[in-house]
């Protein structure tokens, strides 16, 4: 929805006086822009839970900011119980940049995070990708989004005994403590969905000798789209012995299937000689 000037300056100028105690009628540009993009940000909260079509009659501006604002602290609990969880049980697999981001880094937003006057700020980098990569977010709604995916893919993760994980980063990047900035749980998932074509366990996250070129029969003339089909198929089936829904986890699928594609493409080895048990 588009907002004239007229409305929202009142809204503005209360803003302003609020961010400098009423010492000062004006501010530098730069936070005037900072303030606004803020009552913006608050706006669309509230546009997106409450559409115009669905409110009647329009209400004033002020209250529409204020309404989603609320939903703005109401995002910030919800990111604090879900962070919460996700702490009570959380293991790093040794991996320094997923333990940096998750147990050092979030932290701070929790501290810092300021719904009043920087609301579209979510104060650092997220450094560890979520298995599909990060939203297009900011702010409030990022770290929400962000956590329910970290949440997410430690419930998978956390369906493999720790040193099979280990072994499986050990043998995509041996010294992976420092160097892996990968996502674990796309690592896991990759490897359980091979593990499935080639009847291996699937908990145990290891291939047999013989791996390589079942997989590659499996696909053998199949277009991108088709082998994005059978990825996202087997994902439907392996998430329910993990008691997980595979929603989520089929967002991976795209990317898998063009990875996997390329490489039978260039007949490149399809797993590495330290991925196999014989």
């Amino acid at each position: 929805m588009d907002y004239s000037m007229e409305e929202l300056l009142p809204l503005m100028t209360w803003l302003t006086d609020k961010y400098t105690s009423k010492e000062s009628t004006s501010v530098p540009y730069e936070k005037a822009q900072m303030l606004m993009t803020a009552i913006m940000y608050c706006l669309a909260e509230n546009q997106a839970q409450y559409p115009v079509a669905n409110q009647g009659k329009q209400p004033a501006v002020r209250e529409m900011y204020e309404r989603g604002y609320d939903i703005v602290i109401q995002k910030v609990y919800q990111a604090k119980e879900l962070y919460g969880q996700i702490m009570a049980e959380f293991e790093d697999y040794g991996c320094r940049n997923y333990r940096d981001t998750v147990q050092n880094g979030i932290p701070a937003f929790f501290i810092n995070y300021d719904p009043r006057f920087q609301p579209q700020d979510h104060l650092l980098t997220i450094d560890y990708p979520l298995i599909s990569g990060n939203p297009d977010l900011c702010g409030a709604d990022l770290i929400l989004e962000y956590l329910t995916g970290i949440r997410e893919e430690q419930l998978f993760l956390n369906c493999f005994d720790r040193q099979d994980v280990v072994r499986l980063l050990e043998s995509i990047v041996p010294d992976y403590q420092e160097l892996y900035f990968d996502n674990i749980a796309d690592a896991a998932l990759l490897r359980a969905v091979e593990c499935f074509i080639a009847e291996c366990p699937v908990r145990e996250l290891v291939l047999n000798g013989g791996a390589g070129e079942e997989i590659r029969q499996y696909f053998e003339g199949d277009s991108i789209q088709d082998t994005q089909r059978k990825i996202v198929q087997i994902i439907r089936i392996i998430m329910p012995q993990f008691h997980l829904d595979g929603g989520y986890f089929e967002k991976a699928g795209p990317d898998y299937a063009v990875r996997l594609w390329h490489r039978l493409q260039k007949h490149e080895p399809l797993i590495n000689h330290e991925d196999v048990l014989y």
